[in-house]
């Protein structure tokens, strides 16, 4: 296989008996503490969140290094829940009937006026 691969036997089996470097280690001790915070904050933090907490502990780090770590250890955050618009209970309370039925032929003038008032601002709001 060496030979296949162009690589010197003493190369290889130097590369395969050496201790990890010492990027490799402050990699992997970042992980553990990106670990730690995503489940102390059960999944709601994302990177620039964690990266805060992290330079809050001591751990010299930035966001983007925390993003590249959290997406080669597939984590990521959950999203919040979306807002859900709902109209107020008073808004539906005075409503007036519908008198006219969309039925706006007259014979006269000034039978029947219409107007709408959503565009008036009030103080309450």
């Amino acid at each position: 296989m060496c030979r296949c691969l162009e690589v010197s036997r003493s190369g290889y089996y130097r590369w395969r008996g050496r201790l990890p470097s010492a990027r490799t280690i402050r990699e992997i001790r970042t992980i553990e503490k990106i670990r730690e915070t995503f489940a102390e904050f059960k999944g709601r933090y994302g990177a620039p969140r964690i990266a805060c907490e992290l330079q809050g502990l001591g751990e010299p780090c930035s966001r983007n290094y925390v993003a590249k770590l959290m997406q080669q250890e597939h984590i990521k955050a959950r999203n919040g829940k979306g807002f859900r618009y709902s109209q107020p209970v008073e808004g539906s309370i005075n409503v007036s009937a519908n008198l006219l039925k969309r039925c706006f032929d007259v014979d006269r003038p000034n039978c029947r006026w219409t107007s709408d008032i959503t565009y008036i601002w009030v103080l309450d709001r």
